[in-house]
């Protein structure tokens, strides 16, 4: 993309690194965890054991011979600025100023509210078919994760400029966006410990990692955002987790996901004097430690983030989480949940969750959640499941 803008859009993103977003990840990989505060590292099911810790693989009753998770899709934003309504009103207006002069003040108006607005989005979709028994339990699984980070800039040439090429202004939006789609399985198997009878699980999960990485940058008139030709890249990677139960309805489980260090460097944006950027977006080692007390009809759940995940190499944003959540199950028909996860840096805020599951007889139901943080800090989630 070449840019002749007399370096505007090149000290657009330039300063993209140096902003300081807000989280806006979905905290969780389905609806049952992010209802929970996001916690799964010791109360995930067989069914979910890939998003969270591949050794619950094992967490399954007597009566589970087969599960499936089709799909599990979340979507979150965070929009302080309310910068996506703001572009959307000055698109409206900038495409009517040429044929109505009169609108010229309410077209300054809107593009003035939009300098350094910034949004954040996230959004996850899992698959899963799960075949739990006690020689060593199986699933095969597919999930996706996109994170998308935005800001605008407004140029005052546009504002001074008495005619405004309303199709070629000076004033940006710059977006990053990058993420990953695995598909692999999970394997686990557990072991009873000859001490007070014990036990212990350990599970892997190797998968096909592939990459994806974008930079877009437009003048505020015509920006669309969409990832329609993004980088991309392909690799192996491998999830691990260890299960503990050293007392009934007590599990202590420990994780490492992504083993094997990643990074995509997204397409450069290129000015007339030949400057460019780009960033790389990262997938790096987490480590995650959870504990959880369930006895059929009431389970509580704590999870913490053991570092931090930073999303790309150029930015300074990172995220960390400590997590609690509950869950009340009227005999395997409904559950009612709740959480909260507590942001451990500067970059995140911390965020309230809650949801609710229904499944008819133990067998086919779906799971809500949703969470809620300030300024515009929202995300929702729903699955369906079958298991038998």
């Amino acid at each position: 993309m070449n840019i002749n803008r007399s370096g505007i859009s090149l000290m657009v993103a330039a300063a993209l690194p140096f902003v300081s977003f807000s989280s806006a990840a979905y905290t969780g990989m389905d609806a049952r965890g992010g209802a929970m505060g996001g916690t799964g590292v010791a109360s995930a099911t067989y069914l979910t054991a890939a998003f969270y810790n591949p050794a619950l693989a094992t967490n399954y009753k007597s009566n589970d011979d087969f599960g499936l998770l089709l799909p599990s899709i979340s979507v979150s934003g965070h929009d302080a600025d309310d910068m996506v309504k703001k572009v959307e009103d000055f698109q409206d207006i900038n495409d009517k100023l040429d044929s109505d002069p009169a609108l010229r003040q309410a077209w300054e108006d809107a593009l003035r509210a939009l300098d350094n607005g910034q949004v954040v989005a996230n959004a996850k979709v899992g698959l899963v078919a799960a075949l739990p028994n006690s020689m060593l339990s199986a699933s095969m699984f597919a999930k996706a994760d996109v994170a998308v980070f935005g800001i605008t800039d407004i140029a005052e040439s546009d504002l001074t400029n008495p005619n405004p090429d309303t199709s070629d202004l000076d004033s940006m939006v710059t977006a990053v966006a990058g993420g990953t789609v695995d598909v692999g399985v999970t394997l686990a198997k557990s072991f009873d410990l000859p001490a007070y009878g014990q036990q212990i699980s350990v599970g892997f999960s190797p998968k096909f990692q592939k990459l994806v990485a974008i930079n877009v940058m437009e003048n505020v008139g015509k920006f669309e955002f969409d990832m329609d030709d993004p980088e991309q890249s392909s690799a192996f990677n491998m999830d691990l987790g260890v299960a503990y139960e050293p007392v009934n309805n007590v599990t202590i489980g420990f994780t490492a996901m992504n083993l094997l260090k990643q990074e995509l460097e997204t397409n450069k944006i290129i000015g007339d004097m030949g400057e460019s950027y780009s960033a790389t977006y990262l997938v790096e080692p987490q480590y995650k430690l959870g504990a959880a007390y369930a006895n059929g009809w009431f389970t509580v759940a704590a999870d913490v983030d053991l570092n931090k995940q930073q999303y790309f190499k150029q930015f300074d944003y990172s995220t960390q989480f400590a997590k609690v959540g509950v869950e009340l199950d009227a005999w395997e028909w409904a559950q009612l949940r709740a959480g909260y996860s507590h942001s451990m840096t500067e970059h995140a805020d911390s965020i309230m969750t809650a949801g609710i599951g229904f499944k008819p007889f133990g067998l086919f139901g779906f799971d809500l959640a949703g969470q809620f943080g300030k300024d515009n800090n929202y995300g929702v989630s729903a699955q369906l499941v079958f298991t038998m």
